[in-house]
């Protein structure tokens, strides 16, 4: 239930916690744990045929860029065609989350924590995403041993060298 308190101050309040919405940064708090306890709903419906879809981290936040955004790749320039690219793929954050869900090893807290540092947009090149996809073959996934828990969010970036250069959202 949302109640508006003042126009820079929202609180949205949930049957286990109270969120205070000052700027992006608690926006962005608030919906990784709305969507970890979303995947835990999806999760106990398995059975009814109820899924998921990775579409969800792009609509959930509108515009995605004004609130997770990473930067963009060295390579780009006005004339490059584009490709806003997930750092960490949409596929890997939610198997991640339905891992540690199924596991009971961490609170949903802790899970929208590690949702929310690996949960990056970055702007790079069609042709750096052509190369990440196929060539290293990280379409969908993250390098072997890559951890959710203790992994560099940037790590597929960084073996395809694919650098970001920071800019204004």
């Amino acid at each position: 239930m949302y109640k508006k308190q003042n126009p820079s101050k929202t609180r949205l309040k949930d049957h286990t916690n109270t969120v205070d919405f000052n700027g992006e940064h608690a926006v962005v708090r608030a919906t990784c744990l709305l969507l970890v306890q979303h995947f835990r709903n999806l999760m106990e419906l398995s059975d009814s045929g109820y899924g998921f879809h990775t579409r969800i981290f792009s609509h959930i936040l509108h515009p995605e860029h004004r609130f997770v955004y990473a930067g963009q790749s060295e390579q780009v320039t006005a004339d490059t065609p584009t490709h806003p690219e997930h750092v960490v793929p949409c596929a890997t954050l939610i198997e991640e989350c339905k891992r540690l869900i199924s596991t009971g090893t961490h609170t949903d807290e802790q899970i929208a924590n590690l949702l929310q540092k690996h949960w990056k947009l970055a702007i790079i090149t069609k042709k750096e995403q052509m190369m990440l996809d196929y060539d290293h073959g990280y379409k969908s996934t993250m390098p072997k041993n890559w951890s959710f828990e203790t992994g560099d969010t940037f790590e597929r970036f960084k073996l395809a060298n694919i650098n970001l250069r920071q800019l204004e959202k």
